[in-house]
């Protein structure tokens, strides 16, 4: 293609700005299915652990790195593929997470042993970490800044009904067929999605074809997040705390060596624009506050109260169905009003419900677990929509993909780090102990501290989005980064 067609090309993409949200409905399609599929894949391992766990016969800990390993694999991918994206096109790019998320969801389906099985799931990570970049940067491009937080937050809002269906059809199919079956379920609307995208969607999206992809920079940034996440799931050892220093030490020569490059797959420039700096601190730290409520209120209803698969999958439904209605509207909402404020709310209730999650003990009432999920829920999706939105709104388009990057870096990073203090609690509260009777209050001790260090994340992300009041502008000023 020469560069008058490329030119051309380009204006006929940019002008999709100008549509309205019904007149992008293929888009607005795809990037649905996607989101929902990925909130699916990510959560419903949760209501399936404890059954793969006496499958396998593996401990808490070893279950809870089936869990880390997908989460990881997204922090480790989510950046390059945001420059990746950039060069070789987000629709090119978008097709090739949802062939490698089809592959590790079979890949995981015939997984016969745990070692097997965390492979294909740090495959399924990859793949939605590829998704979740393309798919973000994607709509960010094919909608207009007026009517991006209304999008944002409508497929945010289903992809929670994606974490919905995950408990209820993932403790479905559990309970009646097996746990290999939940990672089945999406295969046929991953092919779906493949073939609505190749029919309707005819162009792409292109912004850095010329640029050279740095290589040394993602090595160094994936192992870099490899030393953080392990060294903080074995942070009470000494190598832990030797990986942590090694991690920040390597993050440090990360940006030296991207400020070094007229290409770098993360511009470090763009930490001077305040609002989405803020905002995306914020993000990282609701993400480590939040992410690990699932998996204390899963094994408390499964193990404490003895509750099944099935019967769990549907309480814990409460909590992503409150986020879809919550954030929905709260992306509506960050279209006319301050982000940060709405965001700020959120968090607030969302540290009440770790509150009340702390005392959580055999004695407790069904019904105050159930208040403290929905409440979750709530908080999450009044933070989720309205910070995207000042992320992605806060960098010219030609960093579309890199900040749809960020926006899926410092989320899974913060599940990571979650996960991985989950872990550490377990590893020192419970060692390789298997869940039974006789450790239940043990269980009960580390779910207990587990909230009250996610409970001080939550602050944190209080004062971030607090301080990012300061430096509001309007959702559509840009600083100059």
């Amino acid at each position: 293609m020469n560069s008058k067609s490329e030119e051309n090309k380009y204006k006929e993409i940019d002008s999709k700005k100008e549509d309205n949200l019904s007149k992008n409905k293929y888009i607005l399609l795809i990037t649905s299915l996607s989101y929902f599929l990925c909130g699916f894949s990510v959560s419903v391992i949760s209501v399936a652990l404890p059954t793969i766990g006496l499958d396998f016969e593996i401990s808490a800990v070893s279950q809870n790195w089936i869990a880390i390993i997908f989460f990881l694999a997204i922090a480790i991918f989510s950046l390059p593929f945001g420059k990746i994206a950039a060069k070789f096109g987000l629709k090119k790019t978008f097709y090739i997470g949802l062939i490698l998320l089809i592959l590790g969801s079979f890949g995981a389906s015939i997984s016969n042993s745990a070692e097997v099985l965390i492979i294909f799931r740090a495959l399924q990570g990859l793949s939605v970490a590829i998704l979740n970049v393309s798919t973000l940067a994607i709509l960010t491009e094919a909608m207009s800044e007026n009517e991006r937080g209304k999008g944002i937050g409508l497929i945010t809002s289903i992809a929670y009904m994606g974490l919905v269906a995950a408990n209820v059809v993932g403790g479905f199919l559990t309970y009646n067929f097996g746990w290999r079956y939940v990672f089945l379920a999406v295969i046929p609307f991953l092919i779906l999605t493949m073939i609505i995208t190749y029919l309707k969607v005819p162009n792409d999206w292109l912004f850095s074809k010329k640029d050279k992809f740095d290589y040394i920079g993602a090595l160094i940034f994936a192992v870099a997040i490899s030393c953080l996440t392990y060294g903080f799931t074995i942070m009470h050892d000494l190598n832990g705390m030797i990986l942590i220093i090694i991690a920040i030490v390597l993050f440090f020569i990360f940006g030296k060596w991207q400020n070094k490059l007229e290409y770098p797959m993360f511009p470090i420039n763009i930490l001077k624009n305040k609002k989405f700096t803020f905002a995306s601190i914020a993000a990282l730290l609701c993400s480590f506050a939040t992410f690990v409520i699932i998996y204390i209120v899963d094994y408390h209803l499964q193990y404490i109260k003895g509750l099944d698969p099935q019967a769990t999958g549907l309480i814990l439904m409460l909590a992503p169905l409150s986020m879809a209605i919550s954030t929905f509207l709260a992306g509506k909402l960050s279209d006319k009003f301050n982000p940060q404020l709405i965001a700020s709310s959120g968090m607030i209730i969302a540290f009440i419900s770790l509150m009340i999650l702390s005392s959580l003990n055999q004695s407790t009432p069904l019904i105050v677990v159930i208040i403290a999920i929905v409440l979750e829920g709530i908080g999450y999706g009044m933070f989720i929509s309205p910070n995207t939105n000042i992320v992605v709104s806060s960098l010219p388009s030609k960093l579309a993909s890199i900040a749809s990057a960020t926006v899926s870096t410092t989320r899974v990073i913060g599940e990571t780090l979650s996960l991985g203090m989950y872990t550490v609690v377990f590893a020192i509260i419970m060692g390789s102990l298997k869940i039974i009777p006789e450790h239940f209050q043990l269980l009960i001790t580390s779910s207990q501290i587990v909230c009250i260090l996610a409970g001080i994340g939550c602050l944190l992300a209080i004062i971030f989005s607090l301080i990012g009041i300061n430096s509001y502008k309007g959702i559509n000023s840009k600083e100059q980064v």
